[in-house]
């Protein structure tokens, strides 16, 4: 991620707030803390020192307008998604990918167009393997 410092990663909390961002694409930190309550009862400072901390990270933009904080993200979430998933491809599965597809399989109900994507994945790779 270009933005942001690469040893400073999002704790769950802030992956919450992030995904209203990404949803808002710009928002106050009122807008965020009103839509974060939907998944869990915090207190809006917590919710502003969250915002705060993930802008001093490089994932968020702040803009003062008076006594507002306007947050923007400086990250696009396919981007974040993705080195999310290889850190914990590298460093929890010790980059092997075959539990997480069998967790996924087993575990998780994947949707047909779930199934269709993973299917249509897979042909491609094949076809470039020699």
């Amino acid at each position: 991620m270009t933005n942001c410092d690469p040893r400073s990663r999002l704790s769950k909390g802030e992956w919450s707030l992030m995904n209203i961002c990404w949803r808002r694409g710009q928002a106050t930190a009122r807008q965020i803390f009103d839509d974060s309550l939907e998944r869990r009862e915090r207190d809006y400072r917590t919710v502003k020192t969250m915002l705060d901390r993930m802008a001093a990270k490089g994932y968020l933009e702040v803009e003062k307008l008076g006594p507002l904080c306007l947050y923007t993200p400086l990250v696009n979430r396919r981007e974040a998604l993705s080195e999310a998933i290889s850190e914990f491809v590298d460093v929890v599965l010790d980059k092997t990918f075959s539990p997480l597809l069998v967790h996924l399989a087993e575990e998780e109900s994947l949707s047909e167009e779930d199934l269709a994507s993973l299917r249509k994945l897979v042909d491609s790779r094949e076809e470039d393997t020699p």
